[in-house]
């Protein structure tokens, strides 16, 4: 048996391009030895220096985030350094209903009105050329710490920090916006005249908020990010933040058994549901709070939140696929109307890229009477790239993001000139979409490797994301002993598997949590009827009773 799970982990490390003298670095991450020097960052000296200067002066100093699960997050980790060296900072996170992403002249007005001279953004402001020079002309030297993709002319920032600029040469490409703002704060607490903080390394105290940032924004988890995420969970299962232990407590999830998947699939999107439905200071109030009934009474309103958010997004997918006509639907669709709510276009257009299976531009109308919207890609294309090569004339007033996510605004009533431009620029730049509905599996296994033994040896690659993807496995000729419909509206299903060659083995479970758009086929299925099955191993800790099972991912039946 242990040489088939030695086999296993070989297979599995291959497939991830994880060569034979990678392979002690990928398996036990490092701290000390795997994360890059942040003085490598061109602009780093300068941008410290700044930092604590205007600390010595008494400078006014503010903090620009984002409003999102990466840009929140990344706040409250340069927030937590200034409140732990004793450093006032203003924070300023734009209402993303009322204010355009990044930095906008209404936002520096007012931090100018209030005396600030010293401006450092999060995960935003390499797109704000004009808005950094009216900082300047304002009296404030602004510090960009971002991860997007920069335009060809850089802000006149007094320092940028970003990876992705040209010539810059710190060697890791792709942080989020929090890991970069974590890369400014290990630098900051090494300088030697900076105000003490006690305690070697103190700044991995801060990995919980970086991992949940570096999840939830779906950067590669390879390289620097795998080791911030994986030191950011084990920090995560201990956190110290009274708002992340009353959102689990929220949540019904056991701390010590908290997975990327608690990230990306519950606290993510409730740290989100905070901008999409109301503000996202209360999600950095939440994070920041050292008062537990605080916490606690903001954990409840997030989750609130994210019940309206869910109802709000099916209200917008019940009118969209009215709007469109499957039989003629282009090679890229672009839908909206005036009444759909701007803060969850984004899920909107994710959701109608896994049922259309094709990019997807969905838009509302802001109260200045704009075209704001979110865009997602299917794979075959950058849709920032896409964005700018139907930039010309002045289309967008403005757009950003990454490559398989954007926002955008355009005037009032060139949705026409909207889609044809897209859809005519898109014809030229997509690429082929991956063969087999893109479903690769690792390898096969049978329903006698489902235990316990193998999942040690799976978890051992975590955590999983984007680049280094959950190990997914082919299991064949399987019978269905079983299936069970349960979830609001049946949406979820489970199927009970097992195998002629291993009766012993006894039935295993399969869900497959929205089945009916995620795998259509499993709600077809009836008792006795043999499939093939494609699914991760997974394991379930609900009401406190670890369970083996399947997450399915796709089925057919065999003959």
């Amino acid at each position: 048996m242990k040489r088939e799970l030695d086999d296993l982990l070989e297979i599995l490390l291959t497939r991830r391009g994880i060569s034979s003298d990678e392979r002690e670095r990928f398996l036990h991450p490092s701290y000390e030895r795997d994360l890059h020097d942040p003085f490598l960052f061109s602009h780093m000296e300068r941008a410290t220096e700044r930092i604590l200067s205007g600390i010595a002066r008494g400078e006014q100093i503010a903090i620009f985030g984002d409003y999102d699960a990466d840009g929140v997050p990344g706040t409250a980790v340069l927030a937590s350094w200034f409140r732990k060296v004793g450093a006032p900072a203003r924070i300023y996170i734009p209402n993303r209903h009322t204010e355009d992403y990044g930095l906008s002249e209404r936002a520096l007005r007012e931090l100018a009105g209030g005396s600030v001279t010293l401006l450092i953004t999060v995960d935003c402001g390499i797109s704000n050329a004009a808005e950094v020079a009216l900082a300047k002309e304002l009296g404030m030297d602004v510090i960009i710490t971002d991860h997007h993709l920069p335009p060809e002319i850089l802000p006149d920032a007094y320092a940028i920090l970003n990876p992705k600029c040209d010539g810059e040469n710190y060697p890791f490409k792709e942080l989020s916006g929090a890991g970069v703002a974590f890369k400014f704060v290990q630098a900051l607490v090494r300088c030697p005249d900076a105000p003490a903080v006690g305690g070697v390394n103190w700044e991995k105290w801060l990995l919980d908020l970086v991992a949940i940032a570096t999840i939830s924004d779906m950067v590669p988890l390879s390289g620097e990010n795998r080791v911030l995420a994986y030191f950011g969970l084990s920090v995560l299962r201990q956190t110290r933040r009274p708002g992340l232990r009353a959102l689990l407590n929220e949540l019904r999830v056991n701390p010590a058994e908290l997975t990327e998947d608690d990230i990306g699939y519950l606290i993510g999107p409730r740290i989100n549901s905070a901008s999409r439905m109301s503000h996202a200071m209360h999600a950095f109030t939440l994070l920041m709070t050292e008062d537990m009934r605080e916490a606690q009474a903001l954990a409840r309103e997030l989750e609130a939140q994210n019940r309206e958010r869910k109802e709000l997004v099916e209200v917008i997918m019940e009118h969209a696929h009215g709007l469109l006509d499957a039989s003629t639907l282009p090679s890229l669709i672009v839908v909206g109307h005036g009444g759909w709510s701007l803060g969850v276009l984004g899920l909107a257009a994710s959701r109608l890229v896994e049922t259309y299976h094709r990019p997807v531009f969905v838009w509302g109308i802001n109260e200045d009477g704009f075209m704001k919207g979110s865009c997602r890609s299917d794979g075959t294309v950058n849709v920032v790239e896409l964005m700018r090569s139907v930039g010309e004339g002045g289309l967008f007033a403005n757009y950003g993001g990454h490559r398989e996510a954007g926002g955008f605004m355009v005037a009032e009533g060139r949705e026409h000139e909207l889609a044809e431009r897209l859809i005519a620029a898109y014809e030229l730049l997509k690429k082929p979409a991956s063969l087999n509905g893109g479903i690769k599996t690792d390898c096969t296994l049978s329903l006698s490797d489902v235990t316990q033994d193998t999942y040690n040896i799976i978890i051992r690659l975590a955590p999983f994301g984007m680049g280094n993807e959950k190990p997914l496995f082919l299991f064949e000729g399987v019978e269905v002993a079983g299936v069970r419909n349960f979830g609001v509206k049946n949406a979820h299903v489970e199927l009970l598997v097992r195998s002629a060659t291993c009766p012993a083995r006894g039935v295993v479970p399969a869900i497959g949590f929205f089945a009916r758009r995620t795998v259509p086929h499993a709600h077809t299925l009836k008792e006795c009827d043999w499939v093939d099955v494609v699914a991760h191993l997974d394991r379930s800790t609900y009401r406190s009773r670890p369970t083996l099972r399947l997450r399915l991912v796709d089925v057919s039946r065999v003959a």
